[in-house]
């Protein structure tokens, strides 16, 4: 059964740990940002464009999405309520981005202030349709929070140029960077108008084709002095082999999931709305089992290498060198929910949870005005998050995300509600016709004790169906007042990981979940070589880490007692959070005035270490962090 997200306008995040983000976002992160697009010159190059001027472009040439997605976030932080100083940044981004659009409808900065007679010459490296897709998700989103349909407009007259240029019996052509598709799927669900969702399947299918679009662009000297790095990343042993951009094989062959991460994950954000049939998604299981079971890090984090912004090899997981971008993380938690509300299948839901609870929310700190690009999983004092980058993505896409994470905790058919993450929230939606009110209460992720009140404004059957999450040991489900378990009163039936109550539900029916939530150590498949002899501890949805702000010596030189009984500890610093206490072993600074001595000169103290969230690492400054711990 295929579910849907609820609009955002209807399911409001209630509880301490996610209402607490958004409201950082709405009130610091976003103003902040906007300072900085103003400074860096991001806004201005709209006016430029506007004034006329040539030539005065500066940066990257895909800074206009950051504008786009900064106005995406703004729209669902709105939501929340009303901020004056928000709404004014709003409208003074919305003047210059339809001032900068032009009578056919292109819209891209860099091109037409630099390079006005190269539009779509360098589809393969210029991000074009990757700034435009962003504008897309800008538009759609300001017009279903806010009713606001300025961006849309500019949005639409956007989309027709591109179709009006790329399609069946047209152009053959597609982004580099993957993010149009998926944003021409929101277009037609905001327009009603199936034209835009079926270019951007077009755009899917022909992928991976022969011959690719980017290989003639190859041969434009004019284009690729643009850029003169992309064959670089594009081609493999002196020939071109496209698994940079996805490139490299139709979608129904993609065995492993390859390249540029970001760019893989938008990709298949996309495919799993638009290429349904069983070839299709047998071959998007087989990407997400190459990539959940072989190249993920146990934050959710993905694509382990600087040099591609993306993978490697199976099994290649270095924690010290990590770049597992925010972006990326981002990137996996919309593929994942896609897949669940595709397949109903909590496996996907896991790693959504995985990566939104660990490798994204480490992509900001606690006020909300810096920023980690790469997520390292060990740190020897190097790291720190910064206000802003040059190639700033990873800010404006964790703050669209954690204003969009009602879209993660439940999706619904009409005839079926699904708890993916039982976070606090209301929700007031329709299920048989029935006008409906969800409302989840807890104090997830801290506890597993979570109330469901399901209260219809009639008698209504409908199918309830709670996760059970792969981590949880134990799931204790009450229906009603009386303690006697759902199974026992109502048949529940377990399918692809979700306990599902079919019933008539009434108004103020009570559903109580307990979910076993104690410390629990893991280990990675030895082939993993740098955690071999590791191990990491996690927590509900949470992953644990070793901080030296909290004991007396480096994390790597601690060794944990996994035979030991850890501990669990409410904490009032950082936010309020719960810490894990583990006992172990450290050696001693008594050593012979060598490098190296003979076995055993080394004295080992007993001692014990608290472990944190991995989330909220260096909060307090940069530090020497570890995530996998020596074993005893």
């Amino acid at each position: 059964m295929r579910t849907r997200p609820l609009p955002l306008s209807q399911l409001k995040m209630t509880d301490r740990f996610w209402s607490r983000w958004q409201r950082v976002v709405r009130d610091r992160s976003l103003p902040h940002q906007y300072r900085q697009i103003v400074e860096t010159g991001r806004l201005e190059h709209f006016r430029s464009v506007a004034r006329g001027e040539t030539g005065t472009f500066k940066g990257f040439y895909f800074n206009d999405s950051d504008v786009y997605k900064w106005l995406e976030a703004a729209a669902y932080a709105l939501i929340l309520g009303e901020n004056a100083e928000l709404r004014a940044m709003i409208e003074e981004a919305v003047a210059a981005v339809q001032g900068a659009q032009l009578e056919d409808g292109y819209l891209n900065t860099f091109i037409t202030l630099n390079h006005p007679d190269l539009r779509w010459r360098n589809l393969g490296a210029m991000h074009e349709m990757y700034c435009g897709g962003h504008l897309l998700e800008a538009g759609v989103a300001m017009f279903e929070c806010l009713g606001d349909r300025r961006m849309l407009d500019v949005s639409i007259r956007f989309a027709d140029l591109i179709a009006a240029t790329f399609g069946p019996g047209k152009r053959k052509g597609y982004c580099g960077h993957e993010e149009l598709e998926l944003a021409l799927v929101k277009l037609t669900r905001a327009t009603g108008n199936p034209k835009y969702r079926e270019l951007a399947k077009w755009m899917v299918e022909e992928r991976g084709s022969r011959p690719s679009p980017f290989e003639a662009e190859l041969e434009d000297v004019e284009a690729q002095k643009m850029s003169p790095w992309r064959s670089a990343l594009l081609d493999k042993d002196g020939k071109y082999n496209g698994e940079y951009a996805q490139d490299h094989a139709p979608i129904r062959e993609h065995d492993a999931v390859v390249g540029h991460a970001v760019r893989a994950m938008y990709l298949y954000i996309a495919a799993a709305d638009l290429v349904t049939d069983p070839a299709a998604m047998k071959a998007q299981e087989r990407a997400w089992k190459s990539l959940s079971s072989r190249r993920m890090y146990i934050t959710g984090g993905i694509g382990p290498s600087r040099h591609n912004e993306g993978f490697t090899e199976d099994f290649d997981l270095p924690n010290l060198s990590a770049y597992a971008e925010t972006c990326a993380a981002c990137g996996l938690a919309w593929w994942g929910q896609k897949l669940v509300e595709a397949t109903g299948v909590s496996d996907y839901a896991d790693v959504v949870e995985r990566a939104l609870y660990n490798g994204v929310l480490s992509g900001i700190s606690l006020d909300g005005e810096s920023f980690f690009y790469d997520n390292p999983l060990e740190s020897r004092g190097q790291h720190a998050r910064t206000p802003w980058f040059g190639c700033a993505c990873c800010p404006p896409n964790v703050a669209r995300l954690i204003g969009s994470v009602g879209n993660l905790v439940a999706s619904q058919s009409d005839s079926a509600f699904y708890l993916h993450i039982p976070a606090s929230f209301v929700a007031t939606t329709e299920l048989n016709g029935v006008k409906t009110r969800i409302t989840v209460e807890g104090n997830y992720p801290w506890s597993g004790q979570v109330k469901v009140t399901v209260d219809p404004e009639r008698p209504v059957e409908f199918a309830f169906a709670v996760r059970i999450p792969g981590w949880a040991d134990d799931l204790q489900i009450e229906l009603g007042d009386d303690n006697e378990t759902a199974a026992e009163a109502d048949g529940s039936e377990y399918e692809t990981g979700y306990a599902v109550y079919r019933r008539v539900w009434s108004p103020g029916d009570v559903i109580k979940l307990d979910f076993e939530m104690g410390p629990k150590w893991i280990e990675a498949n030895p082939r993993v070589l740098d955690d071999l002899g590791r191990i990491a501890m996690t927590r509900g949805p949470l992953v644990y880490c070793l901080e030296d702000k909290d004991v007396e010596f480096v994390p790597q030189r601690f060794a944990a007692d996994a035979d030991s009984e850890p501990i669990s500890e409410e904490r009032a610093t950082l936010e309020g959070h719960v810490a894990v206490v583990v006992p172990g072993v450290v050696e001693g600074q008594d050593f012979p005035d060598d490098l190296y001595a003979d076995l055993d000169t080394t004295p080992l103290e007993t001692t014990e270490a608290t472990l944190i969230p991995y989330y909220l690492w260096n909060n307090r400054g940069p530090s020497h962090m570890q995530v996998w711990l020596r074993r005893m």
